[in-house]
Formats: structure tokens, sequence, C-alpha cells
């Protein structure tokens, strides 16, 4: 659950865990496309865990943020412009 914390008038969501794993992820392969064990690896982890990743992106993918496409994960128009915007609200608090 994320908590909130106000700015002036403005009140913004402070990212939960899986929020930012989900934007770590989003931003790996917002430029590039990759393929588990890249992203695994990019990610700072074993490619031992590439295996685990296919279920770690799925709830991005479910959301449109992600698609695997030949076994590589990009980042879709909606996820680069969800990073982008988040970061932006997170930057500006």
């Amino acid at each position: 659950m994320n908590s909130k914390f106000v700015d002036g008038d403005e009140v913004v969501a402070k990212p939960s865990r899986a929020e930012i794993e989900s934007l770590c992820i989003v931003h790996v392969v917002s430029a590039k496309a990759r393929s588990f064990v890249e992203l695994a690896k990019s990610l700072g982890l074993s490619s031992d865990l590439a295996g685990v990743m296919e279920e770690a992106v799925s709830p991005l993918v479910e959301a449109g943020r992600l698609e695997v496409v030949d076994g590589e994960v990009r980042a879709t128009e909606l996820g680069r412009n969800w990073l982008r915007n988040r970061l932006s609200e997170l930057k500006a608090h």
C-alpha cells in the first residue's frame, strides 16, 4: 500500500516496494529490449534468476506497461510514459 505525503496543496503517493521494483524493471527495458537473462543481469541479479523474471514482469505485461516478444521484454509506450510521469512526480517532491 502506498502512503502519501503532502506538498503544499498536492497529495503525492509514496512508492511502495512493488512500485519501486516495477519502475526499475521498466527503466531497464525502456531504451532496449532485453532477454530474461539480460534483464536479470541488468537488475544486478544472477542470471540463474532469469526463469523467475517472466513471473516478475507478468503484472507489468498485464497492465500494458511491458510486452514480451520473441523472448525479449520491452517497454510499451504506455510503460515509458508511466515511468517518465511517475519519476517526474517523485522528483518534484
